[in-house]
C-alpha cells in the first residue's frame, strides 16, 4: 500500500491558485446551465479565500505545528473578506453558498463574535502527482516570483536604488535637466558635462577660467546628491522604524516572508506618509513620527479594552484603498482626542486664574500684594506660553465676566 507523502513546508501561492482554476474549470464542464457554473468573481472569492488561508498555514507551519493529519479550519470574519474584496457582505455569503454547492468549500461553522470557520477541499492543497520524477525545481520559484511580481508592481523601492542605473539600457546619449541630475553620481572625466564649450579659433583662450567653473558645479553636483541620499535614507528608514513599532504592538504574534513585509512597508509609504510628497525638515517629520506612535497606542489600548475587538491584517489595515477600517481612520480619531484634552487643559487653566482674581480681591493669595494690572500681565504671559489663542480668549472672556459681575 502506498504511503502518504508528508505535508509541504510552505504552500506556494501559485500552485494553489492553478488547482483553483482546475478545480473550477472541471466543475463547468458538468454544468451545461450558465447559471449553475461558477463565474469570475465566485474565482476571485475563491482565491481570496485560499491566499489567506494559506498564509495561516505557512504561518502555523513556521512556528512548528505539525498538521499531518489534517488541515485545520481557516478563521476568519464575514466583514474583513468583504473589506479584502471590495464587496458587500451579502455578495460574500451569497459567494460561499455558490462554493459549497460546488464542493469547493466542504464545511463551515459560525461562532457567533468570533467569526467563522471555513474547510476548504483538500484537492487544491493536495500536490498533482507527476509522471516523471525530474522537477525542475525552479519552476517554482518562477512560479513565486511572478505572483509576487504581479503584487507589488508599479510600487516605489523601498531600498535606495542608484540613478545611473535608470539609463543603461537607453541609446540616446543625451545631457539631463537639472530634475534629473538629482542623486546622479557623474563622472569626473564625463565629456558630456566638463568638456569646455568653445570655437577652434579659442583653444588657447579662457581654458583655466572654463575648468575652474566646471569643477565648482561638479562639486555643487556631488554635495546635492549626497543630500539626497541621506534624506532619503532618512525618511524610508522613518518607514521602517513605525512598521516595527506597529508590529511589536498589533501585530506581535504573526510571522511574515520578506514579499510580505515588503507589500506592508511599500503600503506604508503610500498610506502613512503619502509618498513622502508633503517637504518638511527632518524635525518635522519626527514630530510626524511620535503622532503616528501615539495614534498606534491608540489602537492598542482600544483593543485591549475588549477582547473581541480586532484589527484587520497589516497588508490591508496600512492600504491606501482601505477606507472602513484601516489606520487612516485613526488620524481624526487622534485629533479629536487632542481637541478634548486641550479643552480640558484650557478649563483647568481658566479655573486657577478665575480663583487667582477671587482670591486677589479678598487680599489673600501670593499675588495679594500685586496690583490688578501686574496680576493681569502675570496671568496674561503665563497662559501666552502655551500657543494657543483659544485659551487666550477664553481668558479674556472670563475676566470680563468677573470685572462685569
Amino acid at each position: 500500500m502506498e504511503s502518504r507523502a508528508p505535508s509541504p513546508l510552505y504552500f506556494d501561492f501559485g500552485t494553489l491558485f492553478t488547482a483553483i482554476k482546475s478545480f473550477i474549470d472541471n466543475h463547468n464542464q458538468n454544468k451545461p446551465r450558465l447559471k449553475d457554473r461558477l463565474n469570475a468573481n465566485h474565482r476571485a472569492t475563491a482565491e481570496l479565500i485560499t491566499r489567506l488561508y494559506a498564509k495561516q498555514l505557512n504561518r502555523t507551519i513556521a512556528k512548528g505545528t505539525d498538521i499531518k493529519e489534517g488541515l485545520p479550519g481557516f478563521r476568519t470574519f464575514n466583514p474583513s473578506l468583504a473589506t479584502c474584496k471590495g464587496c458587500t457582505v451579502r455578495t460574500i455569503i451569497n459567494h460561499k453558498e455558490r462554493l459549497k454547492a460546488a464542493g469547493f468549500i466542504i464545511k463551515e461553522i459560525h461562532h457567533g463574535k468570533t467569526g467563522i470557520e471555513l474547510w476548504i477541499n483538500p484537492s487544491i492543497f493536495t500536490p498533482p502527482k507527476l509522471s516523471t520524477p525530474n522537477v525542475n525545481p525552479s519552476l517554482k520559484i518562477t512560479q513565486l516570483a511572478t505572483f509576487f511580481d504581479e503584487r507589488v508592481k508599479n510600487l516605489h523601492p523601498l531600498v535606495h536604488e542608484h540613478q545611473e542605473q535608470k539609463n543603461n539600457n537607453s541609446s540616446v546619449n543625451c545631457l539631463k535637466t537639472s530634475k534629473e541630475e538629482k542623486g546622479i553620481h557623474l563622472s569626473a572625466h564625463n565629456k558630456m558635462i566638463t568638456g569646455v564649450i568653445r570655437t577652434l579659433q579659442e583653444q588657447d583662450k579662457n581654458i583655466e577660467e572654463s575648468r575652474t567653473s566646471d569643477s565648482k558645479k561638479q562639486t555643487g553636483s556631488v554635495k546635492n546628491s549626497l543630500s539626497w541620499e541621506l534624506e532619503s535614507a532618512f525618511l524610508l528608514q522613518l518607514v521602517r522604524d513605525f512598521w516595527k513599532y506597529a508590529q511589536g504592538k498589533l501585530f506581535s504574534n504573526d510571522i511574515f516572508s520578506k514579499p510580505e513585509e515588503a507589500e506592508i512597508l511599500n503600503n506604508i509609504w503610500r498610506s502613512v506618509y503619502r509618498k513622502f510628497r508633503v517637504k518638511g525638515s527632518k524635525e518635522d517629520w519626527k514630530g510626524y513620527q511620535e503622532t503616528l506612535y501615539a495614534r498606534v497606542d491608540m489602537v492598542t489600548r482600544w483593543l485591549e479594552r475588549n477582547p473581541n475587538r480586532w484589527v484587520a491584517p497589516p497588508h490591508l489595515y496600512f492600504s491606501p484603498e482601505n477606507k472602513r477600517n484601516g489606520f487612516k481612520k485613526t488620524y481624526q480619531w487622534f485629533l479629536k482626542q487632542q481637541t478634548l484634552k486641550r479643552e480640558i487643559r484650557n478649563r483647568i487653566l481658566i479655573q486657577k486664574t478665575e480663583k487667582g482674581w477671587t482670591n486677589h480681591s479678598k487680599g489673600e493669595g501670593k499675588h495679594k500684594h500685586k496690583t490688578r494690572l501686574q496680576l493681569f500681565r502675570l496671568q496674561q504671559q503665563r497662559l501666552e506660553s502655551y500657543g494657543d489663542e483659544a485659551l487666550i480668549r477664553a481668558y479674556e472672556k472670563s475676566l470680563h465676566n468677573m470685572v462685569n459681575t
